[in-house]
């Protein structure tokens, strides 16, 4: 028989994994502007490890019988009112860790479209009245 564990034990993991997941995101945003490749790898598999912990544990708590406490008990509730302001928070930092990913991608594209049509330029050869082949 599996022993489950209390409702105001679940919520703590889950607003402590929230957290961590959000620090998670700030040193994610770090290594992609300070293009640190390997760290931004290793961060995202933290933050899918992360990720699946924060969804066992939601669902744990649908699962609990006692989960109508999170809204019966004042304190539960206000914890879940943190939590989902916390969860809200790490919505929009991940949005915005996107935009920065996807304008470093941007550039990246740009750079080599720059970097291509100037090997282009340099490949040309001319014929003997000065014109291009």
């Amino acid at each position: 028989m599996t022993v489950l564990a209390p409702v105001n034990d679940i919520l703590q993991d889950m607003a402590d994994s929230l957290e961590n997941l959000a620090l998670l995101q700030q040193r994610e945003l770090n290594a992609i502007v300070e293009r640190q490749h390997a760290d931004v790898n290793a961060i995202a598999d933290a933050k899918e490890k992360t990720l699946i912990h924060i969804s066992e544990l939601d669902q744990q708590l649908a699962q609990h019988p006692d989960n109508e406490q999170l809204k019966d008990d004042a304190d539960l509730a206000e914890a879940v009112a943190a939590i989902k302001a916390t969860l809200s928070d790490v919505q929009h930092q991940s949005q915005v860790n996107e935009r920065v990913v996807q304008s470093t991608l941007n550039s990246i594209e740009q750079l080599k479209q720059s970097i291509l049509q100037s090997a282009r330029k340099d490949t040309l050869t001319y014929n003997s009245k000065g014109k291009i082949r």
